[in-house]
């Protein structure tokens, strides 16, 4: 697992079981063992010179606290509609914004039946979105690679 640093605020399970109330449908388990671990947070600048950062992630957005929660993007954002209609739209609610990417695009989970734990990025100004990967489990093994000794 990635170390990240400039975390938030450790969540306890109650504030976590909070969080995941607002959402439509429960969140998928490896996100909450993420967010449990890593509450929030960027990249170790050391990491991202040596290359270890597979992804292009500026950093996370907390959970409750901080000054960008997920809970608040989710009240700003509030639906997300790509120009190519083939993934979205997205309702408020079925998705869950946790990252950003240095253009300060946003990283979402899907909680829609049909794309269910899909990760996307997607760019509000433009309306562009990519499939990241199929899953935050794959979106979390391809985000950090250490270097073998």
């Amino acid at each position: 697992m990635a170390e990240l640093a400039h975390t938030q605020k450790a969540l306890t399970d109650e504030e976590y079981r909070d969080f995941e109330r607002i959402f439509r449908r429960q969140i998928p388990p490896s996100f909450k063992a993420h967010y449990m671990a890593n509450n929030g947070g960027s990249p170790i600048e050391e990491d991202v010179e040596s290359g270890q950062w597979g992804l292009p992630v500026q950093g996370f957005n907390p959970i409750k606290y901080g000054k960008l929660t997920i809970e608040m993007l989710v009240e700003d954002i509030e639906r997300i509609e790509p120009k190519d209609k083939t993934f979205g739209p997205w309702g408020k609610f079925s998705y869950v914004p946790f990252a950003y990417d240095a253009g300060g695009n946003t990283i979402f989970l899907s909680l829609k039946d049909d794309d269910y734990g899909y990760v996307y990025i997607y760019a509000p100004d433009g309306r562009n979105i990519k499939n990241i990967s199929p899953s935050f489990e794959e979106f979390l093994a391809r985000l950090y690679q250490p270097r073998t000794r």
